[in-house]
C-alpha cells in the first residue's frame, strides 16, 4: 500500500468527526454577527486530506515517465470530466478575482472547492485499484456504524452524547435553533451525529447505504450484510430528512423485483411519512423562510445575472435586503438550492459549468446503485446547501463522484 493509499483511507474515515476550529475574520461577520460559513477554518479531516493530495501528487511526479503514461491512460476514460473541472475552476478564480464584492471570501470558498474536488479526482484513480476499493468499503462500513449508534443514542436520550473530542455539538430538545421533528404529534430532537445538521447526517447515511450496499461482492459477510439493511435505514429514518428518507425507499424499491415486495416496501415508505407528518407546524416555518431565500437568490441573480457577486457573498448580499424568518428572525443563511446559490453566486455561466460538470458524472454512472447515487445528489442539491456550502457535505459530494465515475479493476 503507498502512503497516499493510507492517507485516502484516513481520510475517508475522518470525514464524519466535525472536530474543528473556526477563525473569524472581519469579512465573517455580517451586521456584527459572527457567521460560520464565511470564517475560515480548520478541521481534524483536512490534515489527512493535505497529505494525501501531497503524496498522491508526489509519487505521481516521481514515480518516473512510464508511471505518469500509465496515469494518464487511467485517466483517459474520464477526460472529458477532468476538461470540465478545469473549465469550473479556472471560472470560480476568475469570478474570484474580477468579480466578488468580497474578494476574501471567494477565495477561502476557491480553496476549498479546490481541495475537495482534488480529493474526488484523486479518489477515483485510488479506487481503481481494487483490494483497496474492498478497504474503503469497510472503512465506510464502520464509519457509518459508529455514526448510526450515535444517532440513535441521541434520538433516544434527546441531547448530545457528549462526543466533543469527535465534533459533536453540545445541545438537547431545548436547545434555541436546533432541529426538531414530529413523532404522533410529539415533538422530538432530531439527531445530528457528529454532523453539523441532521440533514448532513442523512446524506451520509444515505450515500454510504447506497456505495456499501452496491459492494455485495466486496462485502461477503453477512453479519455486514444484515447491519447495512437494518441499522443505517433505521438511523436515517431517525433524522427525519425527507429527502433522505425518499431517497432510501426509493433505493430500497429497486432492490426488489417481485410486485408484493415493492408495495410492501411502499406501504412501508407511506407509513413513515405518515409518523414523521409531511408537513407539521413547526415546519411550516421552515418552509416560509425557504421561499424567502429562494426570492432573495432570484433577486441577486436578477441584478448580476452573468457572473454572480462571487462565491461566499450571498449571506453578505441577503443582509443588504433585510429579510426576517416567520419568527421575526434576521435571515443571515444560504438558499437552500445548491444550483439557485451558484446562480446568485456565479452566475449563469457558473450553474452552466457546474450543470456539464453533473452531466459528465452521470455518464459515468453505469449501474443502478451509481444512478441512484447520482440522482441522490441532485435531490439534495436541491433541497439543501450543505453539499455546496459545508466542509463535509462538499468532501460527501466529491466521495461520490469518485465512486460513480471509478471503475475497480483486478491487480
Amino acid at each position: 500500500m503507498r502512503p497516499s493509499d493510507g492517507f485516502f483511507l484516513l481520510t475517508l474515515a475522518l470525514i464524519p468527526i466535525q472536530l474543528g476550529k473556526f477563525f473569524f475574520h472581519p469579512e465573517s461577520f455580517v451586521l456584527g454577527i459572527p457567521i460560520d460559513y464565511l470564517a475560515i477554518s480548520l478541521y481534524l479531516v483536512d490534515f489527512a486530506l493535505f497529505f494525501y493530495i501531497a503524496t498522491f501528487s508526489l509519487e505521481n511526479l516521481l514515480a518516473g515517465r512510464q508511471a505518469l503514461k500509465n496515469l494518464v491512460k487511467d485517466y483517459e476514460t474520464q477526460k472529458s470530466f477532468l476538461l470540465i473541472w478545469l473549465i469550473l475552476t479556472l471560472y470560480l478564480l476568475a469570478d474570484t478575482i474580477f468579480f466578488a464584492r468580497i474578494t476574501a471570501l471567494s477565495y477561502i470558498f476557491f480553496i476549498r472547492f479546490l481541495t475537495a474536488s482534488l480529493f474526488g479526482i484523486y479518489a477515483a484513480k485510488t479506487l481503481k485499484n481494487r483490494n483497496l476499493a474492498r478497504i474503503s468499503i469497510f472503512v465506510l462500513l464502520f464509519s457509518a456504524i459508529w455514526q448510526s449508534l450515535v444517532a440513535l443514542g441521541q434520538f433516544a436520550l434527546q441531547k448530545s452524547l457528549g462526543l466533543w473530542i469527535l465534533g459533536e455539538r453540545s445541545f438537547d430538545s431545548s436547545t434555541v435553533n436546533i432541529a426538531h421533528g414530529q413523532l404522533f404529534g410529539r415533538q422530538f430532537l432530531r439527531p445530528y451525529g457528529t454532523f453539523p445538521h441532521p440533514n448532513v447526517l442523512a446524506a451520509f447515511l444515505l450515500i454510504s447505504f447506497i456505495i456499501i450496499d452496491s459492494h455485495k461482492l466486496l462485502l461477503k459477510k453477512k453479519a455486514a450484510r444484515i447491519i447495512t439493511l437494518i441499522l443505517l435505514p433505521l438511523s436515517l429514518i431517525a433524522t427525519s430528512s425527507k429527502s433522505g428518507i425518499f431517497l432510501l425507499f426509493l433505493y430500497l424499491v429497486t432492490l426488489f423485483k417481485k410486485l408484493p415486495q415493492i408495495l410492501g416496501v411502499a406501504a412501508l415508505a407511506a407509513l413513515v411519512l405518515f409518523i414523521i407528518r409531511f408537513l407539521p407546524e413547526a415546519q411550516i416555518a421552515s418552509l416560509s423562510e425557504r421561499l424567502v431565500l429562494i426570492s432573495a437568490a432570484i433577486d441577486i441573480f436578477a441584478k448580476n445575472p452573468l457572473f454572480g457577486v462571487g462565491s461566499l457573498n450571498f449571506i453578505p448580499q441577503l443582509a443588504l435586503q433585510n429579510l426576517t424568518s416567520a419568527n421575526q428572525i434576521r435571515l443571515l443563511q444560504p438558499v437552500h438550492n445548491v444550483f439557485l446559490l451558484i446562480l446568485a453566486e456565479n452566475g449563469f455561466f457558473g450553474l452552466i459549468i457546474f450543470a456539464f460538470l453533473l452531466l459528465f458524472v452521470l455518464k459515468k454512472a453505469k449501474t443502478k446503485a451509481k444512478i441512484l447515487l447520482f440522482i441522490s445528489l441532485v435531490i439534495f442539491a436541491s433541497f439543501d446547501h450543505f453539499l455546496w456550502t459545508l466542509n463535509q457535505g462538499r468532501l460527501l459530494f466529491w466521495l461520490a463522484c469518485a465512486y460513480i465515475i471509478s471503475s475497480p479493476k483486478k491487480n
